[in-house]
């Protein structure tokens, strides 16, 4: 304000004088009369304000009246200039006034700037003399008002101080991943009106988003205030968005109450490292062991907890882990073979500055081992086509053209995994053959990135390369048994099949056996190459039992896609069951002893499938051979009659026995027959042999009272075939029992009313079955009479799966869910 004022003196004092040389004031007189201002008619107060961009100034002239007529002319000087002396505008008025007139005067101002404007008027010509009332010359200055002009400072004026949780300022230069933020913004009133408002900020750092408000505010006009804003919210690394606005009162230009910029954040205090590589000064020599030192600093204020490796031409040769504290060093070593190439180490799984020293390396250049091609220009394979799972091998000549001898392997990568060859030692100007065996793992076109290795030497320029090679997908195969029978020609037979998917051919164990539930036999057990298709045959495994014929197959040196591995069908069960019996009556009734006679016999087959043929023999009691027939097989349902023609042997009651082999097994009936007495012709001194006749009647009580102790008569030894012979004189019961064989434990079973001698099927034990058997055996009948008939019908149905066609037997009853023990296939009973 003291620069103004002085300015305004020196303004005014100018402009007096220059009134006093360009209109000069006539000669003094003793009473000077002429024109003045009326300074109580100016309108226009000093520093006066106005919010219009003119000015209306209005003042009187008046004349003194002397009272000698006169006329008074002169001119009036209105200019007007801004605070520091600049003219504005300048403007000359003419009066002419009579002794006594009093004239008004108006000049309309333009007031072109916001601010101050100085407003000097002065007359000239005949002027009076100036008094207190009366002016010669006046000067006033008049503001002109800004109107309301709000704004929030630019974005160069906003600060941002790193700040604590609390709010302290933490002194940082920078703002860092961590910290919390403190914003300094101006809000500038560039008005002449008081502004009310607030200001709102928001803040986004991508993961939360905050807003601050502040309280009213009132800046008055010309002034500017400082808002301060301290986040809740960390930020991070990278960048976060600030938005700021003004709200309240609104000014004409709206563009600067809002302000949105971004906002750097700085990484947080990192470990700042670097490595030194040194070794003991001495003639290097390849293929010989070198100790590396390495010296790793850390140089920043941040302890470092991470690894460490060095490669030497692209291969591991350290990796180790490494903690190194802030402002500190540490000293590790390790060894490698010299060989050409560039050893490199650097840092890795912590953060560290980006100023860091991360990377370093040196060069070793000796003489070795030099790998070249010795023929073509990438590897060779003679075997394919491939299939996932199979493996390919790989073949290249190298010469060593260097001085000194080496070793060198090939290498290949595939899918991310890398896989080397056999070291082969080559001397120099020596050529020689490095091979690789890689799996093949992934079906389609497969890339094979293929390159040279060495230990103790140097590899050629572009020796490397890439194969792409077909691969398909894993072959499979399924198996089958089909046909599956049993005869009484040739006992278990079946047939088989493999089926191999396309491609090359593969080597197989098969083997076929059949089993039951406790075990299985294999009968058949090779190794064979089989080719794509079907592969089939056909086996007979004789007579044998068990509940299911198997085929299992196991790939040699390849492995299929998901198959089945084994395969069972089930065996049929179906046999022939033949029965023999004697037909009761002879041929004729009761032949004569010595005379030609006949027997026939029934052979019957109550199974399922034909029998077998065999021979069918008849014996007397002291088992001589009366006669011998052949017989066919008999088909199922079915029965056949033989007969025998003799000569009838001696005795009252003629016991005959028929044994019926077939198949290795043998069956055998046994029948009594009456023959006919021979009586002596009568004499004619026939006498009557009373002593005889005495004796035999007292033989016979004996023999009744006997019999009688010991039970019924006996009866003869029944056949031990499924059916029993009928006894024309006996008739046997119904209701079988079982009986232990004392020999071999078999347990037979027998009409529980039988008597009389029984022949053990397994081990031809003969031995006689009694009353105490009987007894033995009667407080388990019914038991057994169940048992019995739950084994002539288990209850049990045979379904097939309806995948594979595996046989399995359920309960009758059962409808359930069937999962299948060979393809785990689960499905409905009543679908298979």
């Amino acid at each position: 304000m003291a620069d103004e004022s002085n300015s305004f003196r020196v303004a005014t004092f100018c402009f007096i004088l220059t009134l006093l040389f360009l209109f000069p004031l006539p000669h003094a007189v003793a009473n000077q009369s002429g024109v003045t201002i009326e300074s109580d008619s100016i309108n226009l107060s000093d520093f006066q304000t106005t919010d219009d961009d003119y000015y209306n100034l209005e003042f009187n002239l008046t004349a003194s009246n002397d009272g000698l007529g006169q006329n008074f002319v002169g001119q009036i000087h209105i200019e007007t200039s801004a605070i520091d002396g600049t003219v504005l505008s300048n403007i000359t008025v003419n009066y002419n006034l009579n002794e006594g007139d009093i004239e008004s005067v108006s000049a309309n101002l333009s007031l072109p700037n916001y601010g101050y404007t100085v407003i000097t008027v002065g007359l000239s010509g005949d002027v009076g003399v100036e008094s207190g009332s009366h002016l010669l010359t006046f000067q006033r200055t008049i503001h002109r008002l800004k109107p309301l002009n709000i704004s929030i400072g630019p974005i160069s004026s906003i600060l941002l101080e790193s700040v604590d949780s609390s709010g302290t300022l933490t002194g940082n230069n920078s703002l860092g991943d961590g910290d919390y933020v403190q914003f300094q913004i101006p809000i500038v009133n560039d008005g002449d009106y008081n502004w009310t408002g607030n200001l709102t900020i928001v803040l986004d750092n991508g993961i939360n988003t905050e807003q601050q408000s502040t309280q009213e505010l009132t800046i008055t006009g010309m002034d500017t205030m400082i808002a301060y804003f301290n986040s809740s919210n960390q930020v991070f690394e990278g960048s976060f968005s600030v938005s700021t606005s003004l709200n309240g009162m609104i000014d004409d230009y709206t563009n600067d109450n809002y302000q949105n910029f971004t906002v750097q954040v700085n990484p947080p205090p990192l470990p700042l490292l670097s490595t030194s590589i040194s070794y003991a000064s001495q003639e290097l020599i390849s293929g010989e062991n070198l100790e590396i030192t390495l010296t790793n600093y850390n140089n920043g204020t941040v302890d470092y907890s991470g690894f460490q490796t060095c490669l030497f031409n692209d291969e591991i040769v350290y990796d180790s882990s490494t903690n190194i504290s802030g402002s500190n060093s540490i000293v590790t070593a390790f060894s490698i073979i010299v060989k050409p190439g560039e050893l490199e180490c650097y840092f890795y799984g912590q953060r560290i500055d980006d100023n860091s020293l991360n990377i370093t390396s040196i060069i070793f250049e000796v003489e070795s081992a030099l790998f070249e091609y010795a023929g073509t220009f990438s590897p060779s394979t003679t075997d394919g086509p491939w299939h996932v799972g199979d493996d390919a091998t790989f073949s290249l000549l190298v010469r060593n053209t260097g001085s000194k001898q080496g070793n060198v392997a090939l290498r290949i990568e595939s899918s991310s995994v890398t896989y080397q060859g056999d070291l082969v030692t080559l001397e120099p100007d020596q050529a020689g053959e490095v091979t690789i065996t890689v799996p093949l793992l992934t079906s389609g076109t497969q890339q094979l990135n293929w390159s040279l290795y060495t230990t103790n030497g140097d590899i050629a320029d572009g020796i490397n390369g890439i194969i792409f090679i077909p691969i398909s997908d894993r072959q499979q195969y399924d198996l089958s048994l089909y046909d599956v029978n049993w005869d009484t020609e040739q006992g278990l037979s079946a047939k088989w099949a493999f089926n191999l998917s396309q491609g090359i051919d593969r080597e197989m164990n098969l083997k076929l056996g059949y089993g039951s539930s406790s075990q299985d036999t294999f009968v058949y057990d090779v190794d064979m190459y089989l080719s794509e298709g079907q592969t089939s045959g056909s086996i007979n495994f004789g007579f044998v039992e068990g509940d299911y014929v198997i085929i299992r197959a196991q790939e040699i040196n390849w492995t299929a896609a998901s198959s089945f591995s084994s395969f069972t069908k089930s065996i049929p069960q179906d046999r022939p069951d033949y029965s023999l019996s004697f037909n009761s009556q002879s041929n004729p009734n009761r032949p004569v002893a010595g005379e030609s006679a006949s027997v026939s016999l029934l052979l019957e087959n109550k199974g399922e499938i034909d029998g077998y043929n065999g021979i069918v023999i008849l014996f007397d009691s002291d088992g001589n051979k009366l006669g011998e027939s052949t017989v066919g097989a008999i088909s199922t349902d079915s029965s056949q009659t033989v007969s025998f023609n003799f000569d009838w042997p001696k005795g009252d009651e003629v016991k005959l026995t028929a044994k019926w082999d077939f198949g290795g097994e043998s069956i055998t009936a046994e029948q009594n027959f009456l023959s006919t007495k021979q009586t002596q012709e009568s004499s004619d001194n026939f006498t009557i042999p009373w002593t005889g006749i005495l004796s035999g009647l007292a033989i016979s009580a004996l023999v009744i009272l006997a019999v009688r102790i010991k039970g019924d008569s006996t009866i003869k030894p029944k056949k031990t075939s499924k059916k029993e012979s009928e006894k024309p004189t006996n008739q046997l019961s119904d209701v079988k029992i079982e009986i232990g064989c004392p020999v071999c434990s078999r347990q037979l079973r027998v009409p529980e009313n039988y008597r009389g001698s029984v022949k053990c099927p397994d081990c031809s034990n003969s031995f006689e079955v009694d009353e105490t058997e009987e007894e033995s055996h009667e407080d388990n009948q019914q038991e057994t009479a169940d048992e019995i008939a739950e084994q002539k019908n288990d209850g049990k149905i045979e379904i097939s799966c309806p995948e594979c066609s595996q046989s399995l037997r359920i309960p009758e009853s059962y409808d359930g869910s069937v999962r299948c023990p060979s393809c785990k296939t689960i499905f409905k009973s009543r679908d298979g």
